[in-house]
């Protein structure tokens, strides 16, 4: 019942911008407004990247995001490049990004650019975000740009380029070291396998002392186990999809049994609690910061705490090998262009600045993988301070090995339960057939949404 009135009311949303955006698109003729491009598809559009030099009008981009103060000093290389343009940030505080798009257009102060909290297909439905195909088609910097296969595609639909990648977020296995040496384990090399990783949990976990090999957290089945999927050969793409994602592959035997090899780690190896008895002995090993637990899956969220706080030295790897390949993890922020903008030109600068050199080092000193292939940005990670004395060539072959979470341009992704039943699973008592019924459904309902939309 809450799903639905949620979707209702998402519904009511698009339908109330819908009718916003349709008034302001019947004005625009008149708006006197220079600095929107001509409609998306219009072989005249042509986006160029304007000197710093320019004289130009002011203008201050409206930037819904989650970032708080954290990306203020990219905001500021944003404007030394661009003086005439200001970010403003809008804060998200826990608000449906949708709603804060309605309020924002209903006051007569539409948001320029916008992170995405949900299906980028329900956006696109609603007509909330431009296609960027013809800006990005006529963009120096898209067009010079070296990305890794597939970058763009990621965040296409219909035809359609709904949004860029903001930031490639990368995931690590994170390591105790001081745990390792405890039980006189050596720190595994960067091409360990998932059998390396279960058998050194096993040998560094000391339930007399408190200590596991591996830390009660949600993310070990949510990438780790998806990540085994796609390297044992069993999955073309996280969360258990297939390679065109259009089904899922997590009711499959061999995949169940991927999942059976993690239940496995708390209800046979004892190397990982569950729930229950984690808070049982007061959810010590629910935390890696802790220093009680040998693996955690971390990503650049975490860096800061622990090169603060951790009481261990500490270190990352990259995730395992399996029987094919050793993909990693890694989860791109969508970076949207509203429909509603009025200052499209500049909205688009911000979006393509992401990938100058400049924009992407300052994100490689905060942890997140470069985007763009180029020589100089990749040498970066040798020279970065946020990695001085760590496992360089782990965070190199992850940026490397990065594999994309799925899900922005699945169509009914809402309702795909893979990650609350593996959790139940995993860390508590819940029945392993359950996945049959609930894959099957989710299966059935995607394809029929899907049929829906032609």
């Amino acid at each position: 019942m809450k799903k639905k009135r949620f979707a209702t009311s998402i519904m009511a949303i698009i339908l109330s911008l819908t009718f916003m955006l349709a008034g302001c698109s019947g004005n625009s003729g008149t708006s006197g407004n220079t600095d929107n491009p001509p409609p998306a598809g219009n072989s005249d559009t042509a986006v160029t990247e304007p000197g710093a030099d320019e004289n130009r009008d002011p203008v201050t981009l409206k930037f819904i995001s989650w970032k708080d103060g954290s990306y203020d000093e990219l905001y500021e290389l944003f404007h030394q490049k661009y003086p005439w343009i200001t970010i403003e940030q809008i804060p998200v505080n826990s608000q449906p990004i949708m709603e804060i798009i309605a309020s924002l257009e209903a006051a007569g102060t539409p948001a320029d650019v916008t992170e995405i909290d949900s299906d980028l297909v329900v956006f696109e439905q609603g007509g909330l975000i431009e296609d960027l195909t013809p800006y990005i088609d006529s963009s120096d910097i898209f067009q010079n740009a070296q990305f890794p296969d597939g970058f763009l595609d990621t965040m296409s639909f219909n035809g359609k380029r709904l949004a860029i990648p903001m930031v490639d977020v990368p995931m690590w296995v994170l390591v105790n070291k001081d745990l390792l040496a405890k039980h006189g384990v050596d720190m595994p090399s960067n091409d360990w396998t998932y059998d390396d990783f279960r058998n050194v949990a096993k040998q560094i976990t000391d339930p007399n002392a408190g200590e596991y090999g591996i830390t009660t957290q949600p993310e070990i089945q949510m990438r780790m186990l998806s990540s085994k999927a796609i390297a044992d050969g069993y999955a073309a793409n996280h969360q258990y999809m297939n390679e065109d994602m259009t089904h899922s592959l997590l009711s499959t035997p061999e995949i169940m049994n991927e999942v059976r090899w993690f239940q496995e780690l708390v209800t046979k190896d004892g190397s990982m609690q569950s729930e229950a008895a984690a808070e049982a002995d007061g959810n010590v090993s629910k935390d890696f910061i802790n220093g009680k637990t040998g693996f955690a899956i971390g990503g650049d969220w975490v860096l800061p705490t622990l090169k603060e706080k951790a009481p261990f030295e500490w270190d990352v790897l990259p995730f395992p090998k399996g029987k094919v390949s050793q993909p990693g993890y890694s989860i791109y922020g969508p970076l949207a262009m509203l429909s509603g903008s009025q200052q499209k030109e500049a909205a688009f600068l911000w979006l393509s600045f992401q990938f100058t050199p400049e924009a992407q080092k300052w994100k490689i000193d905060q942890g997140a993988n470069a985007s763009v292939m180029d020589p100089e940005i990749l040498s970066y990670y040798d020279d970065a301070p946020i990695w001085e004395g760590k496992n360089i060539d782990a965070v190199k072959i992850a940026q490397q090995n990065a594999r994309i979470q799925s899900g922005l341009t699945v169509v009914g992704w809402g309702d795909y339960n893979y990650n609350n039943i593996i959790n139940d699973i995993v860390f508590g008592d819940r029945d392993i057939n359950d996945i049959i019924p609930e894959t099957e459904a989710w299966n059935k309902n995607a394809n029929e949404m899907r049929e829906a939309l032609k």
